[in-house]
């Protein structure tokens, strides 16, 4: 019998009264709770459970873990099928009404008032749900929810949503945020506006776009209220990056305040701090400093060492020779043991891990990031737990056991994702995801996988490299050239914001895959040997012999 056909068949054996139960359970959805089948199917309790006994017998529903399924999708299309329209539209009212009662999710509410054709009684519950897809990264549902509603809101609710959909624009890299911010500054009212303008013009300079971030802070000052940090990380940023320390540093020290509040602003500003000191020569006394802050406060500690990730490797990829690094970390490591400051000791454990695999000695590499691992652990560091689980993976891979690099992985993923740093860590878990895969295919669907799963996160101007260089390289090898182009573009807007030479020679490498690709072999020559000796001057030898195994590779083939 025909599969669609199927669940006809089925559903034409039923009573009315089974039918009638059914039908509103059917447009509700695909598994349902007795709570709500109680509730959806408009019968006294005595009878409503008759009706589930005989759906049970029937065949038509199955048991769960969690309550009841209809037993095949076919059989519940062939419900929907046969309800008109008109009355399908009346069912997806009474649902919602139902499932308010039971306090069900504002997106499930929300779909059943706009599939009736409420749409103005369905917005406060899409926007409730929209923005609690926000709240856990899942921008692109909630800019979906947004959208849906976008057209009939006004008023207060109208400017909440316009806000909300440029700050979802925004936080998924797309540069239509520009004009949605200035609609959305356009309908604020006065106060409103200012966090508008501080996160348009953060949204501006990490898109590069300097002029419109000092044009869009024109005249914005701090006045002691809630959205100061906002404003003076806006203001550091975009000092920062034209260049002027000076007044990075002075609106850095105005927004940090000390705060433990693992919120994405809190940890902007201290990176961005941890960035400045570093320019100037003066990280290793500021993590001393934060040392002696922070030993009497884990929770403190937590927000300030993971703060430093980002701006650790930017030290690990520029001149800073590796021995030094090396130094700097096992001094720092000494003084948090004698401190009894675990964050910190895993905090040093874990750079020097990094130091030693950059650099070629996996031993040493594996033992630290082991025992990083471990440290952040014990503490409940999910951040630092991640960030070393992603290097040690890096560690297996370098040894050539890819299963073992990918269980860590697996490990490392579900902790970058609900971190308050998903923006940094999830482009270095996927990179080497990408890295790791077992073939071309597998490695182009982790890009796939990659791609999906970013596209819900913050971008970080600076880390989007981890990801870009492998994920330009993997769609190059298939022959995918328009995206391999596009994350090479990544790439190289990336690569001059690292100082040294470390990610300009990945660059490098990358471009020679892509130009391979685009069958200029010539270009895809040149720039491997550069690359190999750009790694090799930056005292990363496992990079520099894949990069001449490559070239080797290359002149075979021609």
């Amino acid at each position: 019998m025909d599969s669609d056909r199927l669940g006809s068949v089925v559903v034409d054996r039923l009573g009315p009264e089974l039918r009638a139960a059914l039908e509103p359970v059917a447009v509700a959805g695909t598994s349902f709770d007795t709570d709500e089948f109680l509730a959806l199917c408009g019968r006294a309790e005595e009878e409503a459970y008759d009706r589930l006994d005989a759906a049970l017998a029937a065949l038509v529903v199955e048991r769960t873990m969690g309550g009841f399924r209809f037993r095949h999708p076919l059989i519940r299309d062939a419900l929907l099928q046969a309800i008109p329209p008109h009355r399908r539209r009346t069912l997806h009212r009474a649902c919602a009404e139902r499932l308010l009662t039971l306090r069900a999710s504002p997106a499930r509410i929300g779909h059943h008032l706009l599939a009736a054709g409420d749409t103005a009684a369905a917005v406060p519950h899409v926007l409730r749900a929209a923005e609690t897809e926000a709240a856990v990264g899942a921008y692109r549902d909630a800019l979906s929810l947004v959208d849906l509603i976008r057209p009939v809101v006004d008023g207060a609710v109208g400017r909440r949503t316009l806000a909300l959909r440029a700050d979802l624009l925004a936080a998924i890299g797309d540069r239509t945020a520009m004009a949605a911010y200035r609609e959305a500054i356009a309908a604020a009212s006065g106060p409103g506006r200012r966090p508008l303008r501080a996160r348009m013009a953060r949204f501006a300079i990490l898109s590069g776009d300097r002029e419109t971030a000092t044009a869009v802070l024109e005249g914005l000052e701090p006045d002691g209220g809630r959205d100061d940090t906002a404003i003076m990380l806006a203001k550091a940023n975009v000092a920062y990056f034209t260049g002027d320390l000076d007044a990075a540093s002075a609106a850095v020290s105005t927004a940090y305040r000390g705060e433990a509040a693992l919120t994405w602003e809190h940890l902007d500003v201290i990176t961005l701090r941890a960035l400045i000191a570093h320019n100037r020569g003066e990280w290793s006394q500021l993590l001393r400093t934060e040392l002696n802050r922070t030993q009497d406060d884990p929770a403190l500690a937590v927000a300030v060492f993971d703060s430093h990730l980002c701006v650790a490797e930017y030290l690990l990829y520029g001149p800073t020779p590796y021995a030094e690094v090396t130094a700097l970390a096992r001094t720092l490591r000494e003084t948090a043991e004698r401190a009894g400051a675990l964050r910190a000791v895993g905090f040093a454990a874990a750079l020097i891990g990094e130091a030693a695999l950059l650099n070629g000695d996996l031993d040493l590499a594996e033992r630290e990031l082991t025992e990083a691992v471990d440290l952040h652990r014990e503490i409940g560091a999910t951040m630092g737990e991640a960030h070393s689980l992603q290097r040690l993976a890096e560690v297996r891979l370098a040894r050539g056991d890819r299963v073992a690099a990918n269980r860590l992985l697996r490990r490392a993923l579900p902790l970058a994702r609900w971190s308050v740093l998903a923006n940094h860590l999830l482009q270095r878990v996927y990179g080497t995801m990408v890295a790791a895969a077992g073939d071309r295919d597998a490695a182009r669907a982790a890009v796939d996988a990659g791609e999906a799963t970013l596209a819900t996160t913050d971008a970080c101007i600076f880390c989007s490299i981890m990801f870009a260089v492998p994920a330009a390289i993997a769609c190059a090898a298939v022959g995918d050239l328009e995206p391999a182009q596009r994350y090479l573009a990544v790439a190289e807007r990336s690569a001059p914001l690292w100082e040294g030479t470390a990610w300009q020679a990945a660059t490098l490498e990358a471009r020679a895959h892509v130009a391979r690709a685009a069958g200029d072999l010539d270009e895809a020559g040149r720039c491997l040997v550069r690359a190999a000796e750009m790694f090799a001057e930056s005292a990363q030898p496992l990079d520099a012999a894949r990069v001449r195994a490559s070239i080797v590779e290359e002149r075979s083939s021609r």
